[in-house]
């Protein structure tokens, strides 16, 4: 998912994605990718994808939570213009915490940096019927 919204921006090697191979299920793969979506765009209009300079790192990891196996995937933006704090609630602000929040259960922390803007998003993975971990070693 990540590579066929970013693959087409990666110029001069600007962006870093690095974390296991997951399988999500539609339930969940629907809302992080219009999250992966929105946060793209905004990257490409007013962030670090509109900079030449500017980098994008997107990491994801499976963690052990005490209730089951969550997801963390953290989206920062680097050398690219200082992320401004909306003085309104705009689209991106109300799909990040409340869409992905409400569909996925997740925990969504914004920081406006001054070297970019700073997602990071935790959310809980179900169980798979078949008993398999959703995941694999080939990345993404």
């Amino acid at each position: 998912m990540l590579r066929a919204e970013l693959d087409p921006y990666d110029e001069r090697g600007r962006l870093t994605l690095d974390g296991p191979r997951v399988v999500l299920p539609s339930e969940l793969a629907v809302p992080v990718g219009m999250a992966l979506h929105e946060l793209t765009t905004n990257a490409l209009r007013h962030g670090s994808l509109a900079d030449p300079n500017g980098r994008l790192q997107v990491t994801w990891r499976i963690e052990d939570r005490g209730s089951g196996r969550g997801l963390r995937w953290d989206w920062a933006e680097h050398d690219g213009p200082p992320a401004m704090h909306p003085t309104r609630e705009g689209f991106g602000h109300r799909l990040l915490n409340k869409i992905l929040a409400a569909q996925t259960g997740a925990e969504v922390d914004v920081a406006f940096a001054p070297d970019g803007l700073q997602v990071s998003v935790r959310m809980p993975l179900p169980a798979l019927a078949e008993g398999g971990s959703g995941t694999d070693d080939q990345g993404t």
